[in-house]
């Protein structure tokens, strides 16, 4: 191992590193739950050499302070790449359904993204929906 001589010798400034914790909740606990909030990002969560897993992270609805994570089903994974960071989010659990060509079952689930236009009922008011 290389150690540098007293005149080489530096000091490093290190600081540790911290991760925030955010609440896991289940987006997929019953048929038409909805789970609503700003889209923060993703992540790989790897268990192994072919287990990788996404983690959402998001944030209350209307930007609150609220941050909250969960595991993404495929079919939330398979949408990520189109939702842009800070985007208003709402899935909505369909229930358990069956691939008509696998035979397996997966979680369904609506992936709407506000693209921020103002919806009829709220065009007058300002209010954006």
């Amino acid at each position: 191992m290389y150690r540098p001589s007293g005149r080489e010798r530096r000091t490093m400034a290190y600081k540790k590193l911290t991760f925030e914790k955010t609440e896991t909740v289940d987006i997929a606990e019953k048929v038409g739950l909805v789970t609503e909030g700003i889209y923060l990002g993703a992540r790989n969560v790897s268990f192994g050499d072919d287990d990788v897993r996404v983690i959402v992270d998001m944030e209350g609805p209307l930007g609150s302070d609220d941050k909250f994570s969960f595991w993404a089903p495929t079919s939330v994974k398979m949408n990520l790449p189109q939702i842009p960071v800070g985007a208003r989010l709402r899935l909505t659990f369909l229930g358990k359904q069956k691939n008509p060509n696998t035979g397996r079952t997966f979680k369904a689930f609506d992936v709407e993204v506000d693209d921020g236009a103002e919806t009829p009922s709220a065009a007058g008011s300002g209010v954006r929906v």
